[in-house]
């Protein structure tokens, strides 16, 4: 009888027990949306400074929602780069097709891409936790571009982002835009001459 009551002891004691261990980092639930950096420049080389608007541009009370027109930047203009804000409103989705045992991942588990940081770095949620500045260059983009080592991830779905650029126009006006390739002389390793006369 004592032995029945200790085996079935032995049985229903993990189970209880495996009931109150906290979650693994797998159930963390992922970061709310939309995820915001601040004073963000995302990508290599990206610099605040003078900047050339290279087609006309409308500047926003706020890159926030209910924001208004507040002045309009004609093409040729020279603005100065303040800060920006990176806003993710849904990640890209990369899927794992080779183990990474760097990151404890296996086959059929999923990588969150959030904010690029430039030259294949950004910031990744998986497995419960945030790796920031990470290098990425593990991955296949969509196009079948990017990866420059053992190719182990594939992006299946691309997020959606925006990055607004609080800028002063020549007049001193301040206010925010949504970056669409509007603006030359970003890059600091642009090596282009109307830049470096700026």
């Amino acid at each position: 009888m004592k032995m029945k009551f200790l085996l079935l002891l032995c049985l229903v004691v993990p189970v209880i027990l495996a009931g109150q261990l906290p979650p693994t980092d797998s159930t963390t639930p992922q970061p709310t949306l939309p995820v915001v950096n601040y004073n963000a420049c995302p990508f290599e080389g990206c610099t605040f400074g003078k900047w050339i608007v290279n087609r006309e541009t409308i500047i926003f009370t706020t890159w926030k929602e209910g924001r208004k027109t507040w002045a309009t930047v004609p093409k040729g203009a020279v603005v100065t780069g303040l800060t920006g804000v990176h806003i993710t409103f849904e990640p890209d989705r990369i899927q794992v097709f080779q183990p990474i045992p760097e990151l404890n991942l296996k086959p059929g588990d999923v990588i969150l891409r959030y904010m690029s940081r430039g030259e294949g770095f950004a910031d990744i949620w998986t497995k419960g936790q945030w790796k920031k500045e990470y290098d990425c260059s593990f991955i296949t983009e969509k196009n079948d571009s990017g990866c420059l080592r053992d190719c182990p991830a594939k992006v299946i779905s691309e997020g959606r982002k925006d990055w607004w650029v609080r800028l002063k126009t020549s007049e001193g006006k301040i206010g925010w835009s949504k970056v669409e390739d509007q603006f030359d002389c970003m890059d600091s390793f642009g090596g282009d001459e109307k830049c470096d006369k700026l």
